[in-house]
């Protein structure tokens, strides 16, 4: 699962990137404009899998985190890392606006402002290739070539809802339509809004765009406590009165506005999570382990995490008949633990 880490200058959105990936971060990858770094998602209920599988690892989901240093503001000169930022940024699965709230430089933080502004940018982003595409695509009609069925309607009503300076996710027929999936639209993913506060200031209550969230963090002081040994930070994450380290928190965030679950799975060779949407079959999600399970799925064994751990040991849920045998249609739950039969 990729996210990527927008804001404008100076709002601290490289801060909270460390905040962010802390020590946990692997493969950090600097490549110009842009940062990059893999980070496991902590979940306890890895570690308890673990031991009632007695397997000898351990492997989390895990999400990249992508720091893009561009100011979506400056367009002029710069077609060409606008494309290549829009680029890297079509497979992230949501964005991460970063906003301003502590004093730089005598400059008052304006994160209702920051927040209006680079929403604008997006929705303008978005339109001008909407315009671009509906223009190409009407020449190729005149020209007797047809495009396809329904993309220049999903097109048209893409631009009435950005000229209104509406963002694309408020369309659920457009977010879901897949002739859309292949622009880069920014206004179409999922948004989390995070207030990058100081050590004193206020939290504010902001006015949000449609089908958005947003969550507050100290970012500096979070990138600080990152550094620190994990009892040391949390002595002072109870001083500051910071409830949730900034990773875990982001993390939970991006799952609830993606509206992702973990399935399980556990073996002698390891115990792994996997993310999948909410609402996924259990056919689809064995597909998430491998092709060949999903096309040749038979059945799924399946278990809650809850009363798997109430009963000790898979073999003792299976004798006491707790692992239910579910079908291609079954809609998997958070903290399912599955063992998928399949044939190819």
């Amino acid at each position: 699962m990729r996210l990527g880490i927008i804001g404008l200058p100076q709002s601290g959105k490289s801060t909270v990137f460390r905040a962010a990936a802390g020590n946990s971060a692997s493969n950090e990858e600097k490549t110009g404009a842009f940062r990059r770094a893999v980070v496991k998602v902590p979940d306890e209920r890895l570690s308890v899998l673990q031991k009632i599988f007695s397997s000898p690892k351990i492997t989390p989901a895990q999400v990249e985190y992508l720091d893009l240093a561009f100011d979506l503001r400056e367009r002029e000169g710069r077609h060409q890392d606008l494309d290549r930022l829009l680029n890297e940024l079509k497979p992230a699965a949501a964005l991460l606006l970063v906003v301003r709230n502590f004093e730089l430089a005598g400059l008052p933080p304006e994160p209702q402002k920051e927040l209006d502004t680079l929403h604008e940018e997006m929705i303008l982003s978005d339109l001008a290739i909407v315009e671009r595409r509906i223009e190409r695509l009407e020449k190729e009609v005149k020209k007797g070539k047809q495009p396809k069925e329904g993309e220049l309607e999903a097109l048209y009503r893409a631009k009435a809802l950005l000229e209104e300076g509406r963002p694309l996710r408020e369309d659920q027929d457009l977010r879901n339509n897949p002739l859309l999936r292949g622009y880069a639209f920014l206004s179409i993913k999922p948004l989390l809004v995070v207030i990058n506060s100081g050590e004193e200031e206020e939290i504010p209550e902001l006015k949000l765009p449609p089908a958005t969230e947003a969550v507050a963090i100290r970012g500096r002081l979070e990138a600080d406590l990152v550094e620190l040994p994990p009892e040391e930070a949390r002595i002072f994450r109870e001083e500051y009165g910071l409830r949730e380290p900034a990773l875990p928190l982001l993390i939970r965030k991006s799952f609830e506005i993606l509206d992702l679950i973990c399935f399980f799975t556990g073996g002698e060779k390891e115990t792994r999570a996997w993310p999948i949407p909410r609402g996924t079959t259990a056919q689809k999600a064995a597909g998430t382990i491998h092709s060949d399970m999903e096309r040749g799925f038979i059945r799924a064994e399946v278990i809650g995490y809850d009363e798997l751990v109430e009963l000790g040991s898979y073999q003792a849920a299976q004798k006491a008949g707790k692992v239910r045998l579910e079908g291609k249609d079954y809609l998997v739950q958070d903290g399912d633990v599955i063992i998928f039969r399949f044939s190819v």
